[in-house]
């Protein structure tokens, strides 16, 4: 006996499409879910931040707490030189971001009192797509090493970034102070790409070590697990 015409076409479509169970002599096609993060939208984006108590850990100190947050990104490149080097001397600075088609940002500042020993710029900022996300993580990539040393214009201090990373699509490098008083002064950055965001991150101390690429990480393993 042959088969008819159309359990020979439902058979088909069970070989490209994953997920097809048998039901008495009828197929019954289960679509697979799809695999593609879905884009975060603007209202996600404080969410994402990490907490004064997440970030006391990240950063092996106590008593951090919020100083400032803005929904808009700050322009510091009138109080330091060379401009190649805005990138690598903060977090979320609209110079670099210009004309790189984000559409939003969300950043808090947060230190540790007074006289501080820690400070922390955290930052998400929002692309319309992945890609968009992705072209200016490429673009950062290719222009940190462009960056070799540094002014601070106001106070005239010197600044020397270290060797540049990129594991695992985090972007890091410690720029340490010149003459700093001791124990020393350095800020860690770290730039992150997870699916249409970038986590930007500032972290200073005298020993910042790998806690930027470390918060960078958790706020972006926190956008991957938002499907």
């Amino acid at each position: 006996m042959r088969r008819s015409t159309a359990a020979i076409a439902t058979a088909a479509i069970c070989i490209l499409v994953s997920g097809c169970t048998r039901t008495g002599h009828a197929e019954v096609v289960t679509p697979t879910p799809s695999l593609v993060p879905r884009p975060l939208v603007e209202r996600e984006l404080a969410s994402l931040l990490l907490t004064p108590e997440e970030v006391n850990a990240a950063m092996g100190t106590t008593g951090m707490a919020l100083t400032g947050s803005q929904s808009a990104m700050s322009d510091n490149s009138a109080t330091m030189a060379p401009m190649e080097c805005l990138a690598i001397d903060g977090a979320a600075e609209a110079p670099v971001y210009a004309n790189s088609g984000f559409w939003a940002e969300r950043d808090e500042s947060l230190n540790n009192g007074d006289r501080f020993t820690h400070y922390l710029k955290q930052a998400v900022v929002l692309f319309p797509t992945p890609e968009l996300a992705g072209a200016f993580f490429d673009a950062s990539v290719a222009q940190w090493p462009a960056c070799h040393e540094y002014t601070h214009t106001q106070s005239g201090s010197m600044w020397y970034p270290g060797e540049i990373s990129n594991v695992d699509a985090t972007l890091s490098v410690i720029a340490t102070q010149k003459d700093a008083a001791a124990p020393g002064w350095a800020c860690g950055r770290s730039l992150s790409l997870r699916n249409n965001i970038i986590v930007d991150v500032n972290t200073c101390s005298a020993d910042p070590a790998d806690s930027a690429p470390r918060i960078a990480r958790l706020i972006a393993d926190d956008v991957s697990s938002r499907w």
